[in-house]
């Protein structure tokens, strides 16, 4: 079930990214990177931004990623994975390798990338629950799982 997970997170580029502040829940749409360690997901947002404030407050997220793109109905079952992570500032040592990664994958959101602004931030990735169609269910914690295929050579 992980390969399916990981795949998931490889394969696409958007997320739904769910944060919370005074105890009301918000959701925006996300161009995300994954790292080297593809438990960790890389986002940019503004500092004034609804989201990012609510994470500064309240560093749980939450993640939907599916595979509907390109897909009809009749091709194959739709999946998708409802990750929970914490929202980390990007290391400084870090930001500059990661933001030019970030624009090279994303030439469209350069702007946002390099406005003063913007911050890049990671989510780690603690645990998933992946929905193969409509019942099939499968849950997971990403510490207590075997090396991620992309660790394995």
């Amino acid at each position: 079930m992980l390969a399916q997970v990981e795949r998931l997170l490889q394969e696409n580029k958007l997320c739904v990214l769910c944060t919370a502040g005074e105890n009301k829940p918000h959701c925006s749409l996300m161009t995300y990177m994954p790292g080297e360690d593809p438990r960790v997901l890389y986002m940019v947002a503004s500092r004034e931004s609804k989201k990012y404030q609510n994470m500064l407050g309240n560093p749980d997220v939450s993640l939907l990623i599916d595979n509907r793109k390109g897909l009809g109905l009749e091709e194959q079952k739709i999946s998708a994975v409802s990750l929970s992570g914490i929202y980390q500032l990007v290391d400084s040592a870090e930001l500059v390798e990661i933001g030019i990664k970030f624009t090279k994958m994303y030439p469209e959101l350069a702007e946002i990338i390099n406005n003063p602004s913007s911050a890049l931030f990671a989510v780690k990735l603690q645990s998933f629950l992946f929905l193969a169609g409509p019942v099939d269910s499968y849950k997971g914690d990403f510490f207590s799982l075997p090396p991620l295929l992309s660790e394995l050579g």
